[in-house]
């Protein structure tokens, strides 16, 4: 008899990607090839899920995911292991996950998680998305930060007046002349109390951006833009993680531009590989932009030929 096996089945849009055997306890999702199932998109994070074999059946923890796990069109709370019955759906960014438990077929396509690194889904394709994760695509669209002034003291005594003894409380020409010195100090209190947000890519000035992005030996095009430029500094440790492999050149293009390339090895000529990209007509992402990117994060021994769409 025909033992039973737990297989997922991976659709992008209508196209079928693979079909994977789950055969260990723990089977991690997410974008990075180091995960047992890699599904490389922008909306997939870096460590996404995981699928836990348990003694009462197949469990789903979404691992605190930037875009959510749905399960049913309903999104996954984080770090909460979800019980999957049979013919669950679960969508992942663009991605279909079909869970299904029943006997093996000897002419089902079926991969093994342990070899999932090796199998990816095609470079891009359009499909068609639930709306929870439609309208979670929309906020990856981020506004350039805005620039605050520092907050001004209003008013007819400053509050540094309550701090002194209370003699002087009705004095109403220290309580304005202290209001010279609240100016002078609190925008200074107020970065201090703050002074983390100067750190993180998301946060901080626009000026600051270079200065950060001098600590990873990193060098930004000055006509590049400013969420470019946030994106770039924020994936930047694990995109060193990557530099040199297929997995890394192309999220390294993702990250800059915005669009996803399709990188194939040349069978025909030995250490070359093949670039294809399509770029938009009216934008400031041109040819050069690419060849530069890839000079920069390709394997040193390796060539290429690029070709735009």
């Amino acid at each position: 008899m025909a033992d039973e096996t737990r297989r997922l089945i991976v659709q992008r849009g209508d196209d079928l990607v693979q079909t994977v055997a789950i055969d260990r306890p723990v089977l991690t999702i997410g974008r990075t090839p180091e995960n047992g199932l890699s599904l490389p998109d922008t909306l997939v994070s870096r460590h996404h899920a995981e699928l836990r074999l348990e003694p009462e059946g197949l469990t789903l923890t979404d691992l605190h995911s930037s875009n959510g796990t749905f399960v049913g069109g309903a999104r996954l709370p984080p770090n909460q292991p979800r019980l999957l019955t049979n013919g669950a759906h679960i969508q992942i960014g663009p991605f279909l996950l079909s869970y299904q438990v029943g006997e093996a077929d000897d002419g089902a396509d079926g991969v093994s998680a342990t070899d999932m690194v090796a199998v990816e889904a095609p470079a891009i394709q359009p499909v068609q998305m639930m709306q929870p994760v439609q309208a979670l695509a929309r906020t990856l669209t981020h506004l350039p930060r805005p620039t605050l002034p520092a907050p001004v003291a209003s008013g007819p005594a400053s509050m540094y007046i309550e701090s002194l003894p209370v003699i002087y409380a009705d004095n109403d020409f220290l309580a304005r002349f202290l209001l010279l010195f609240q100016n002078v100090w609190e925008p200074l209190e107020q970065r201090q109390d703050h002074i983390d947000m100067y750190f993180d890519p998301r946060t901080s000035p626009a000026s600051f951006l270079p200065w950060l992005a001098s600590w990873l030996d990193l060098s930004f095009n000055q006509h590049w833009p400013e969420i470019r430029r946030r994106r770039l500094l924020a994936e930047a440790i694990d995109l060193y993680r990557w530099r040199g492999t297929r997995y890394g050149l192309v999220r390294m293009i993702e990250v800059c531009t915005g669009i996803t390339p399709e990188v194939t090895e040349n069978t025909a000529q030995p250490y070359t590989f093949d670039v294809k990209i399509a770029l938009p007509k009216d934008g400031d992402i041109d040819k050069n932009l690419i060849d530069e990117l890839i000079q920069a994060h390709k394997p040193a021994h390796a060539g290429y030929r690029l070709e735009v769409l």
